[in-house]
């Protein structure tokens, strides 16, 4: 979208945009509830069960529309030129008001911080030039990394520096320490780490200084304890490597010193990890239960809760109270556990009526991200569905899909922007084929 002048409101809303997006980073659900904003409470203010960064990002957005003119007239025009970003938000605001038609407003927050601030977030990002893109690019990345020094100063200190308990004191305590850092949950933090891990590759910086960093979200990533998210960052970014060094070696890209060279490095890298896993018990959580045990049954027992839905159930979905019933029916204790599947724990809520937009919309934003950000970046979005779809990631409150979403925008910011060519392309007179008549540029 082309740029408009840089007054005080464009300026604004560039800085509510990356405020809001600090604001997905640095205040996690146990965060707002030390601050005493009974975010995942019972009770408390309606306002108050909408995350902080929801009402930033939208600010950002109408401040960036109306700094250009109308706002309505802006937006729709801004939709035209972003309509995969648009049908998203489009069908993520219908799936929320169907829910909210269906079930009252009771569970319905996480459509907006979950479902339509990703969308918010896009359209507001096409308010802005590239250069500004890759200053949050820098910015979320400086805070990724922050976030895994904390884990890492927590792990071997036994205590997370947030409180994690507020409001739940009843539950019953992991059997295994895991360091909870500025994102709150470990497994969130597995899963934002593990998928915005690639974007570290795109920084301007030196290659050792970046294999430095990427080193030190593995051993974040240990002391998080996510299992599944540790094996999808060996498994999928381990393969695209080994594919990657396949086709450089069969290109004869790759000479005896480049082989020397990365044979020592992933030598000191084993190393670091060996070390760091028998040092400070890193891992530990995760090496001690590498067999299939109660907490991954949960994911197959999870399939068994649409046995139990009948054909008007399919099409209109279930209240949360019935998922409730359900839930313990198929033998899962509600004070630990869940659906923990966010595509059959949707379905169940807003049924076939809501549920195919919402595919059609989620499918419409990975599109709108996929096809401008790097090889890298699609690695990440690849991990986040196939780690994501083990949880209720996007059945819940979370900021995991605002962040995936907004780096891999930022992320094809960070590439050169591509030099246009002049091309002239000459006509001849049919009379006179040899004689030039004339000349018209093209810019591709």
């Amino acid at each position: 979208m082309p740029n408009a002048p840089d007054s005080l409101a464009q300026r604004g809303s560039w800085l509510l945009l990356c405020t809001g997006v600090l604001a997905c980073m640095l205040l996690a659900p146990s965060t707002l509830h030390a601050l005493g904003i009974r975010y995942e409470l019972p009770g408390g203010p309606s306002l108050g069960k909408l995350h902080p960064s929801s009402f930033l990002l939208s600010a950002a957005l109408l401040l960036g529309l109306a700094a250009r003119g109308n706002p309505l007239a802006q937006l729709l025009a801004l939709c035209r030129r972003q309509p995969l970003a648009a049908v998203y938000l489009g069908c993520m605001v219908y799936a929320g008001l169907w829910s909210l038609w269906r079930h009252g407003i009771g569970g319905a927050a996480f459509f907006v911080d979950t479902l339509w601030m990703p969308g918010v977030a896009l359209l507001t990002l096409a308010l802005h030039p590239r250069q500004r893109q890759r200053q949050l690019l820098m910015l979320i990345m400086a805070v990724l990394v922050l976030n895994a020094a904390i884990a890492l100063l927590e792990y071997p200190l036994g205590r997370t520096l947030i409180p994690q308990n507020v409001g739940h004191e009843d539950l019953q305590a992991d059997d295994f320490f895991r360091a909870s850092a500025l994102l709150g949950h470990p497994l969130t933090n597995a899963l934002v780490v593990a998928s915005l891990m690639p974007a570290l590759w795109l920084l301007p910086l030196p290659v050792w200084l970046r294999s430095g960093l990427v080193l030190m979200m593995v051993l974040a990533m240990l002391s998080f304890g996510g299992r599944s998210s540790t094996a999808a960052v060996v498994g999928i970014y381990g393969a695209a490597a080994l594919v990657l060094l396949a086709r450089q070696a069969l290109r004869r890209k790759i000479g005896y010193h480049q082989w020397l060279l990365g044979a020592i490095a992933a030598l000191a890298t084993l190393g670091v990890l060996v070390g760091g896993v028998l040092g400070l018990g890193l891992g530990e959580r995760i090496f001690a239960n590498l067999v299939w045990d109660n907490s991954a049954n949960v994911r197959l027992v999870a399939w068994r809760a649409l046995d139990h839905l009948d054909a008007i159930d399919w099409w209109i979905g279930v209240s949360p109270g019935r998922t409730g019933e359900i839930a313990a029916r198929i033998g899962l204790d509600l004070r630990y556990e869940a659906i923990e599947n966010f595509w059959i724990a949707l379905l169940m809520q807003i049924g076939l009526l809501g549920f195919v937009p919402f595919v059609i919309g989620l499918a419409c934003g990975v599109a709108q991200v996929w096809r401008s950000a790097p090889w890298a970046m699609r690695l990440g979005v690849v991990l986040f569905f196939v780690v994501g779809s083990g949880a209720n990631t996007l059945a819940s409150k979370s900021v995991s899909l605002v962040l995936l979403f907004t780096t891999a925008q930022v992320a094809a910011a960070s590439r050169p922007s591509p030099t246009r060519r002049r091309v002239v392309v000459h006509s001849f007179s049919q009379t006179a084929p040899a004689r030039r008549h004339g000349h018209r540029e093209v810019w591709p």
